[in-house]
């Protein structure tokens, strides 16, 4: 029985790990930018805000947020239900039910129907139309993540050349894309300028390359990927695929830089095996239910979101298609011809589709960040992240170690000068090693108002002509950022 229990516990731990996400912290800052002269516009595509920015009934009086609505009260509820479940019926089947339940019942403002259209019509993202010098509430300058960024942007070319692309990121990122083909246009005209650049962070890496595919880059003058996952995701790659995995020692790489004030009982538990031994109970319960637990909550929430599909690494989109999908492939029809889509015409294009934008003229600059651990519920989990997406598929390809440790050596071949000084990174395997650079240290979605990070991109934007890893000598392809992003060089 106390098995049983455990099970239905740790898969609750489970599903709240892969829903984990990082808010952006505030700071109070005195510091002044200096202002640079531009001609050409700043797009912003910011990524996925799931925590907030949807809500019902935007613009009325019954305006709330659509976002995930915690209660304490709500959940000690489903779990005495699970636990009286699981006492008066001793089937761990019914109790697993009552968590995914609960799971949905949590999420339920986020589900697509079978045609990817959201279910409930009335919610919508934000939406900034116009310069961000019309929005004040979209600059602050205490904010680490867009937000803060913005405000950098728009103290260094004028909140009237910044532009602030937010979008409903559960949604087909083609129908996306349209909208921010309507953002570039707007500065365009608003300018009387040819072109315009473009930062995306995180999942705004989607929305860019869809773009792309549609538009083309002859309105685009630089691409900046801020830890973006234009070349998608493992995490999602991994779970839409049933590779649930938990390992002790990825999960005390976890909690020792997520709780450490648990870092010593999960030291000693991982020592003694007893971590070992209860990864061994969750994998084998994830392994015994997984088919209950992803038809129950991954299908009728997560599964359904266009946004979420948009994050798969081309390579195995098929495989996961197959995994969530078969037997269901005529109830999900419409959604099925919009992830097929996304896949035929951009993820399994991207190299492509990126190669034709850079030979017409656009510059390309890739920054990824690592040594921050992610959440330890796939079998990716262990390797170099920056504590929202992994490293590797950030970065286009670079080799990376496990969390904590340095690259065996049969990976560190190649041009050594693409290889990180601490040996956790060869970026040989990069897609484009020359147009991309290392942060070790920093979070996810570099912008902390007027940081040594926030200049570096000024930096890139301001080049004239493709800038590379050896371009500047204060900004090398492997640098070490501070918790205030701070840079230095790696040596």
């Amino acid at each position: 029985m106390m098995k049983k229990i455990l099970a239905v516990f740790l898969s609750v731990l489970m599903i709240f790990s892969v829903c984990f996400t990082v808010n952006a912290q505030e700071s109070v800052t005195e510091k002044t930018i200096e202002t640079v002269e531009t001609d050409t516009p700043v797009i912003v595509v910011r990524g996925m805000n799931f925590a907030g920015g949807l809500q019902f009934d935007r613009g009325t009086e019954n305006a709330r947020p659509a976002n995930v609505q915690f209660d304490a009260g709500v959940l000690f509820k489903y779990l005495a239900k699970t636990l009286a479940t699981l006492i008066t019926t001793f089937s761990t089947e019914a109790a697993v039910s009552v968590i995914c339940e609960y799971i949905v019942t949590l999420f339920s403002a986020y589900p697509c129907d079978e045609n990817g259209n959201s279910v409930h019509q009335n919610i919508s993202a934000e939406w900034y139309p116009e310069a961000v010098i019309n929005y004040p509430e979209a600059v602050s300058r205490a904010a680490t993540d867009e937000i803060g960024l913005v405000a950098s942007l728009a103290d260094r070319y004028g909140a009237d050349k910044v532009y602030y692309f937010v979008y409903d990121w559960r949604l087909d990122p083609m129908d996306n894309a349209d909208k921010l083909d309507e953002t570039v246009n707007k500065a365009l005209t608003d300018h009387g300028c040819d072109k315009v650049d473009i930062i995306c962070c995180s999942m705004g890496g989607s929305i860019t390359m869809a773009y792309l595919s549609e538009y083309g880059s002859e309105k685009i003058d630089t691409v900046i990927s801020n830890t973006s996952v234009m070349f998608g995701t493992d995490i999602i790659t991994d779970l839409f695929r049933g590779k649930v995995c938990f390992e002790p020692d990825t999960l005390e790489t976890f909690i020792d830089s997520a709780v450490p004030a648990l870092s010593g009982i999960i030291k000693l538990a991982n020592k003694t095996g007893g971590l070992d031994i209860l990864c061994k109970i969750v994998n084998s319960f994830a392994k015994k239910y997984e088919e209950q637990i992803y038809n129950e909550t991954l299908i009728p929430t997560f599964a359904t979101l266009p946004g979420f599909w948009s994050m798969m690494q081309a390579q195995h989109y098929p495989e996961a298609r197959q995994f969530i999908f078969e037997g269901k492939e005529e109830q999900y029809a419409g959604l099925l011809g919009r992830l097929d889509a996304f896949y035929e015409n951009v993820s399994s294009k991207r190299e492509e589709i990126l190669d034709k934008a850079l030979s017409d003229g656009m510059k390309l600059c890739i920054v990824a960040c690592y040594d921050t651990p992610i959440a330890p519920v796939y079998e990716h989990a262990k390797y170099q992240a920056d504590g929202v997406v992994e490293t590797s598929p950030m970065s286009g390809g670079a080799l990376t170690s496990v969390i904590g440790k340095e690259l065996p050596a049969e990976q560190l071949t190649g041009d050594s000068r693409y290889i990180s000084p601490d040996k956790c990174i060869n970026a040989n395997t990069c897609l484009y090693k020359d147009f991309t650079w290392f942060l070790k240290g920093a979070g996810h979605v570099i912008g902390s108002y007027s940081s040594d990070c926030v200049y570096f991109l000024f930096t890139l934007l301001e080049s004239e002509n493709q800038p590379t890893v050896d371009t500047f000598a204060a900004y090398p392809q492997f640098m070490l950022s501070g918790a205030d992003e701070s840079l230095s060089p790696m040596v």
